[in-house]
């Protein structure tokens, strides 16, 4: 494009602007038209591809607010340079190169655009935004989240700010290696080609929050003190931040073994089986093999809820054997 033809495309971009701006024809330069109407915006993408032997603004700019259509065709027609090569790496351009040549196409008028740190270019093929791999995560992640109870939320997604294929043809594939949970997920995507080779792999994360009801404390618990349901509420709670170890308030009976306050989801660690046999308590101690079984009155020395064991006295030899709780009257050896 010759110097004469810049400056007819330019001198009508004006125009058209001016007519925008107020309605009528102002002899007036770049600055002027721009003081006239700044109901526009012209923002360079991070990352674009190119299909012709030269780039234009429209290849690299979105185009908002109040301009005609054909304002917007004579400014995306405009040519600032040849594109790269094909088949090479994607080319970069900072900031301050990006405004010296748009400062050169659109004078003032650069004031009306938002210039990113660096856009990269592409010759062919084609680029997805960091939020179009945002959306593909998600869509392959939500189905996996709703299958688990309760309400989920991704944050904090780890992924490239963008990513070009060399092919149009190309597509995303992205794989979960182990079942989705609350907290930080990792996951990969692939490059893949139309004959489903996979041309180039990439790493990402993700955080998932799940909040569910789990069971809380209506007032403090303390320690050896029976969890009977008059003292649990369900409250919604962050299970990323709570891990696995949260109690699902089925079995027992529970007891205290760790103080619980008011509110407080209960964990596991939290809680024990609740004694079935107390200390002082004379049980029966059963001793079974494969051809013996012999009973001796004993004294429980310790608490000891169903399946734990707890140390009894023989009554008689005043002997200390760990012995299993079976029942509220009967502790086994084997």
């Amino acid at each position: 494009m010759t110097k004469a033809d810049f400056v007819s495309i330019f001198r009508r971009v004006v125009f058209m602007l001016l007519v925008v701006a107020g309605g009528a024809v102002y002899a007036a330069s770049p600055a002027a038209a721009s003081k006239q109407n700044t109901d526009w915006r012209i923002r360079i993408k991070s990352a674009a591809v190119v299909n012709g032997p030269r780039v234009t603004l429209g290849d690299i700019a979105e185009f908002y607010g109040d301009l005609p259509q054909q304002t917007k065709a004579d400014l995306a027609g405009v040519e600032l340079w040849n594109a790269p090569s094909r088949n090479r790496k994607p080319v970069r351009v900072n900031r301050n190169k990006l405004r010296v040549i748009l400062q050169h196409y659109l004078g003032d008028l650069v004031r009306n655009c938002i210039i990113p740190s660096t856009l990269t270019m592409q010759s062919g093929g084609k680029v997805m935004s960091q939020e179009q791999l945002q959306r593909a995560v998600v869509k392959v992640l939500t189905p996996q989240a709703e299958a688990i109870d309760g309400d989920h939320k991704f944050r904090n997604f780890n992924l490239p700010p963008h990513l070009f294929f060399k092919d149009s043809m190309d597509s995303l594939r992205v794989h979960i290696p182990r079942a989705l949970r609350p907290g930080a997920n990792s996951f990969k995507m692939e490059v893949v080609s139309v004959d489903g080779r996979v041309l180039r792999q990439l790493a990402g994360s993700v955080f998932m929050d799940l909040w569910k009801p789990v069971p809380c404390p209506v007032r403090p618990i303390n320690r050896k003190e029976l969890v009977t349901p008059d003292l649990i509420t369900w409250k919604s709670k962050n299970m990323a931040q709570l891990g696995n170890q949260v109690w699902d308030g089925k079995g027992g009976p529970w007891r205290v073994k760790i103080p619980v306050g008011t509110g407080q989801p209960i964990m596991r660690s939290s809680i024990e089986p609740a004694p079935v046999i107390a200390r002082g308590d004379k049980v029966t101690l059963v001793f079974r093999s494969k051809h013996l079984k012999l009973t001796v009155p004993v004294e429980s020395l310790e608490d000891g809820g169903v399946g734990q064991d707890v140390t009894v006295r023989n009554l008689q030899s005043k002997r200390k054997v760990v012995a299993t709780v079976v029942n509220a009257q009967t502790v086994q050896v084997k």
